[in-house]
């Protein structure tokens, strides 16, 4: 790739809690250690087009059960909403398909109590996923799209909105759109710690549990996808699963790649 795109959000261990760490004035500059899981968001250019993926794998090539636990529940959610993806499908349902696919790993995993009805209405998914699920992408990298509908909600209704994908709230997906998918889970102490102290939050969460996973940080995977006639197709290709991502970083391809020579 020519170029990137934007500026790569790089984070590494404890500091991939942070959702856009790095920058022109707070640079990547955490030493990658030992044991450490790294999120790289990062998309190139490439004939005025442009991506926007990330990526979550274990520096040393190995995940520990906690990481390969946290990694394996956003995964499934990504799988979960992009196989509802359709002409006509709405980001707003997309959104709440997303949420509550994570918050029903949570549960499966012991980190939560309860039903997903009830974890959705108390809003536990914005501790463990405090951002939207994606965006438009093409010339540029949050691309243009959706409308501006959300100024005309009714108080009863802006109550119910998450308020990080205000432009495609009500937007429903038609054939040919691209567009990414980013689920993360993230173990941030800043909003752990008062959902704990919550009297509505705290008793739907299983401390002990949760206190295994505190100091790895997080995980996101984003892909780009395409809609089709009768669903979606990801057109990002990388390594995804645990098999996969281990299995990449233990035979790493050739670095000589003939593409890149080009530029």
């Amino acid at each position: 790739m020519p170029r990137s795109r934007y500026i790569p959000i790089c984070p590494a261990g404890d500091r991939s809690k942070l959702l856009h760490y790095g920058g022109q004035s707070a640079p990547n500059d955490k030493q990658i250690q030992d044991g450490d899981l790294c999120l790289f968001d990062m998309g190139g250019e490439y004939h005025c087009y442009v991506t926007d993926i990330t990526t979550t794998f274990p520096a040393n090539g190995k995940f520990t059960e906690v990481q390969k636990t946290t990694y394996e529940m956003v995964l499934d959610t990504v799988h979960t909403v992009v196989n509802r993806m359709r002409p006509g499908f709405t980001w707003r349902e997309a959104r709440i398909v997303c949420y509550r696919a994570l918050l029903r790993n949570l549960v499966e995993q012991g980190l939560l109590v309860g039903s997903v009805d009830e974890l959705y209405d108390a809003k536990l998914h914005r501790i463990f996923m405090p951002h939207g699920i994606g965006h438009f992408i093409g010339g540029d990298v949050h691309d243009v799209g959706g409308n501006a509908s959300y100024w005309c909600w009714t108080d009863t209704e802006a109550k119910d909105i998450d308020w990080y994908d205000p432009d495609l709230e009500w937007c429903p997906l038609e054939k040919n759109m691209v567009l990414t998918i980013e689920p993360g889970c993230y173990y941030n102490d800043v909003l752990l710690d008062p959902a704990l102290a919550d009297p509505t939050q705290g008793k739907l969460m299983v401390k002990s549990e949760i206190d295994k996973y505190r100091g790895i940080g997080g995980v996101r995977i984003e892909e780009v996808f395409i809609v089709t006639p009768d669903g979606c197709e990801i057109i990002s290709d990388v390594p995804r699963t645990v098999t996969e991502v281990e299995e990449y970083m233990k035979n790493p391809p050739p670095e000589d790649i003939p593409f890149l020579d080009a530029f």
